[in-house]
């Protein structure tokens, strides 16, 4: 699909600047001087908390779309008992794209771990997002942002674009791939070896490639072919079939939640 059919399904109000206000009950925490950088938490009340999850939201890297699509998925986690760290970040054409996306995602999750949000904490990542979920786990200090503050339990993404060198090369996906790197696979070869999840295997934690069976933005080939890479370098790493398409994975009410429900009290444990 291309980015403009992307995009017209993905919802929400196109933005170039930070998110609007947050809801009264979510605490907003900066991690930037940009007002894209930051990260909206929500604690469960009366529950016991079962750990943290950072939100990953997706939208190809590009400002059009921003961290209020997985709002409801992270009403529905923190009324579950997880603490929710739903994070925005700068995006390609808006100061971001490699290495200011991941510079991002770094101090965002270096934040989680300094305000001591209650472990064990998981990355969850729709799309793009999924991309930087597994990524954010794939940290050394050599990728942008350096070495990770805290350990991460799990990393999980949903229909995540995970093999960047595949994707440049996928009508569709070529042209927000090359933009957030800054080219091609042989021309951008350092932004490819800093921001692609397949080329960083294996991860510091496991990884669950969940991925919807009709969907039709993200090929499976990014999960299978990601998992092939993690387990031939020696990590742990899983394809998850889910009923639904590219978007129902991140709706709090589609069968999938459960799946993903699950996946996220394994991580904790």
């Amino acid at each position: 699909m291309a980015v403009g059919g992307l995009l017209a399904g993905c919802g929400g109000t196109a933005r170039t600047a930070g998110p609007a206000a947050a809801p009264g009950d979510v605490d907003r925490l900066d991690y930037g001087a940009d007002a894209s950088q930051v990260v909206d938490v929500r604690r469960p009340e009366g529950r016991q908390v079962l750990g943290t999850v950072v939100l990953l939201h997706g939208g190809y890297w590009l400002p059009q779309y921003g961290l209020d699509q997985l709002d409801p998925l992270a009403e529905r986690l923190t009324s579950l008992g997880w603490v929710t760290a739903n994070v925005e970040y700068r995006r390609t054409g808006a100061g971001g794209g490699v290495p200011a996306t991941l510079e991002d995602v770094a101090a965002a999750l270096d934040l989680v771990t300094t305000e001591r949000l209650p472990g064990p904490v998981v990355t969850l990542g729709h799309s793009a997002g999924g991309h930087l979920a597994v990524w954010a786990a794939s940290r050394t200090a050599l990728t942008p942002g350096g070495s990770p503050r805290g350990e991460l339990a799990g990393a999980v993404s949903l229909s995540g674009v995970l093999d960047l060198d595949l994707a440049s090369g996928r009508s569709g996906s070529s042209g927000p791939v090359r933009a957030f790197t800054g080219g091609t696979p042989r021309s951008a070869s350092g932004a490819y070896a800093a921001a692609d999840p397949a080329a960083l295997v294996p991860a510091s934690c496991p990884v669950w490639a969940v991925q919807a069976e009709d969907d039709q933005v993200v090929p499976r080939e990014q999960a299978t072919s990601y998992v092939a890479a993690a387990r031939e370098a020696g990590g742990t790493a899983e394809v998850v079939l889910v009923p639904g398409d590219h978007f129902s994975v991140i709706d709090p009410e589609a069968p999938s939640t459960a799946a993903v429900e699950r996946l996220l009290r394994r991580a904790a444990r």
